[in-house]
């Protein structure tokens, strides 16, 4: 397709990003799948968006052709590899359950050792509980459903999950502060 097209370089490009198109989607929703502007192949879950200094649009393509594009045949692999483990991780997350308390009035879920917590809160927004954070607010805005809470408690647990090893170096370095 676009590599015999005139005016598309074939070498010089560098990715500015990776997306997995698939990302908030479960496993009933049937996945619009995106085709690689440089080759035509279609189906492409995770699309590199690529950029010339000499052409004027980004290109979004699949990895084999980000690769060629950029001369680089370890990272545009390594991006992919990263975003499908985040997409087994975060299958793997929704897989447990929550449980409802309704003394408290609030859903948890003990996942990897650890709990992480959604509760409504009196104003009807909703919050994250999770390594003594409490997220009321995320990328600068309210929480305001259950299942956007869902979403964001995988966020947070991304962001703050540590393993016990982490948490005994951490503890040991603070100990030997006093």
């Amino acid at each position: 397709m676009e590599w015999n097209k005139a005016g598309i370089p074939h070498k010089g490009w560098s990715c500015v990003d990776v997306e997995d198109i698939a990302e908030y989607f479960d496993d009933a929703e049937e996945i619009e799948y995106e085709q690689c502007e440089m080759c035509g192949r279609e189906r492409i879950r995770f699309v590199h968006i690529m950029r010339h200094p000499d052409y004027p649009d980004e290109l979004r393509v699949g990895c084999v052709c980000a690769e060629k594009m950029s001369d680089d045949y370890v990272n545009p692999r390594r991006a992919e590899d990263t975003l499908k483990k985040r997409a087994v991780r975060r299958k793997n997350f929704n897989r447990k359950e929550w449980s409802y308390n309704p003394a408290k009035n609030t859903y948890s879920k003990k996942y990897k050792g650890e709990y992480i917590t959604i509760m409504q809160g009196r104003y009807g927004n909703w919050g994250v509980f999770f390594a003594g954070k409490r997220i009321w607010d995320y990328d600068g805005s309210k929480i305001r459903s259950m299942e956007e809470a869902e979403r964001i408690a995988f966020e947070v647990f991304e962001q703050y999950h540590t393993t016990q090893e982490e948490r005994e170096l951490q503890f040991w370095l603070e100990q030997r502060r006093f």
